[in-house]
C-alpha cells in the first residue's frame, strides 16, 4: 500500500516526476501517461478512465492514441480493463501499470 505520510498530491507530483524525468519515451507517450497519473487515485492506484477521457486532456487523435495505448500496454506502462457501460456498451478503461505505479512509490 502506499506509504501514509504522502499526500494525493505528493503522489501524483512523484508520478509526474518520474514520468517526465525518467521514462525515455516519446513526447506523445509520456503525455498519455501523464493524463493517467493526473487521474489516478491515491488510494487504489487506479485511473479507470476511458480513451476519450485522453483523447480529450491530451488534444491527441483518436486514431493515434489508439495506437499508443497499444504500444503501452505491450511495454507494461499501462493496463486496460473491460467493463460494460451503463447503457451495455463494451467499455476499456485504462490505468497506469502496477508495475510502473511500484517503480515510483514503491512495493504495494
Amino acid at each position: 500500500m502506499l506509504p501514509s505520510h504522502l499526500s494525493p498530491s505528493q503522489v501524483r507530483l512523484r508520478l509526474w516526476d518520474y514520468i517526465s524525468r525518467e521514462l525515455k519515451l516519446m513526447p506523445p507517450l509520456k503525455l498519455i501517461l501523464l493524463v493517467l497519473a493526473n487521474y489516478t487515485d491515491s488510494h487504489s492506484h487506479k485511473a479507470n478512465i476511458p480513451a476519450s477521457l485522453i483523447i480529450r486532456d491530451s488534444g491527441l487523435r483518436d486514431e493515434e492514441i489508439k495506437r499508443l495505448l497499444i504500444s503501452l500496454e505491450a511495454a507494461n506502462w499501462v493496463e486496460s480493463t473491460r467493463v460494460l457501460s451503463d447503457a451495455g456498451r463494451s467499455v476499456m478503461l485504462y490505468n497506469l501499470s502496477a508495475q510502473l505505479i511500484r517503480q515510483v512509490l514503491g512495493p504495494a
